[in-house]
């Protein structure tokens, strides 16, 4: 993990030298890009109250009492882009500095973004003022904060997977997906600590953060007990319709097309 100082300025340059050691040349992406990812860390150049080139004020905004971020990506980016759901699952570290003045070249440190929230479908501009989309991230710089990584719930793919298709070929699909509302994952966490003291499978008893130390803190799966591919209408969703699961024990689960149930699985286990 590269240490800054929160709140300090840096210019690219200087942040590129202490990353990579200065042994190589700035890459023009990471010179002029919004965002770069190197390794498993994203380092995150963002714009507030500031105008881009089509006189458009970014939407990016920062709250300095809560260290909350809401910043959002460039244009067309979505959460099923695989850069895009590194950054959700919390498998790379965001390093996200920000200037309030974009003629200038320093930028300040905030410190490391944890996902919050994600949204997709938020309203931008292009370079030419033309409306356009983005996925919106809500991150949190506090360094006490523990990395919820809470939207690591993998029911989707398995409630709705597209059929077998040749790869390499680019292809836009559209497909039904059903939303799920983050918070209530994140409370089934909270519940969780709360009464246990930790997040750990319901099944096995693997703990992520006992097993992978830092990388594995605050990590956990999510499965909905009821799928919500059953039902037609919306529902509300209890914190007792979850199980948080490692993720053998999730992918046990959804092995077949008829899934299993937690005392199904527990049985099997045993």
């Amino acid at each position: 993990m590269f240490k800054f100082n929160k709140n300090q300025t840096y210019r690219r340059q200087e942040i590129w030298n202490h990353v990579t050691g200065g042994n190589k040349k700035m890459t023009r992406n990471f010179q002029q890009s919004g965002y770069e990812r190197i390794g498993e860390d994203l380092f995150a150049f963002i714009n507030i109250g500031s105008k881009g080139k089509a006189g458009k004020i970014f939407p990016n905004k920062y709250d300095e009492k809560t260290e909350s971020l809401f910043w959002y990506g460039k244009q067309k980016t979505h959460s099923d882009q695989p850069l895009m759901r590194d950054i959700i699952s919390g498998f790379l570290t965001v390093y996200c500095f920000a200037r309030w003045d974009d003629t200038k070249p320093e930028w300040k440190y905030l410190g490391i973004g944890k996902v919050i929230n994600f949204l997709d479908n938020q309203q931008v501009y292009d370079s030419s003022g033309k409306e356009t989309f983005c996925l919106g991230f809500e991150l949190n710089c506090n360094d006490k904060n523990t990395n919820p990584s809470f939207i690591n719930n993998f029911d989707t793919p398995f409630e709705d997977g597209l059929p077998d298709v040749l790869e390499g070929k680019e292809k836009y699909v559209r497909h039904k997906t059903r939303e799920r509302n983050p918070e209530i994952i994140l409370q089934k966490k909270k519940e969780f600590i709360l009464e246990h003291g930790k997040l750990f499978c319901e099944v096995c008893n693997f703990d992520f953060e006992t097993i992978y130390g830092e990388r594995g803190e605050g990590f956990i799966e999510c499965h909905h007990n009821i799928p919500l591919h059953e039902e037609e209408k919306e529902r509300i969703t209890k914190t007792s319709d979850l199980t948080l699961l490692c993720s053998n024990c999730h992918r046990m689960i959804h092995r077949k097309k008829k899934w299993l149930t937690i005392s199904e699985l527990k049985k099997i286990l045993k």
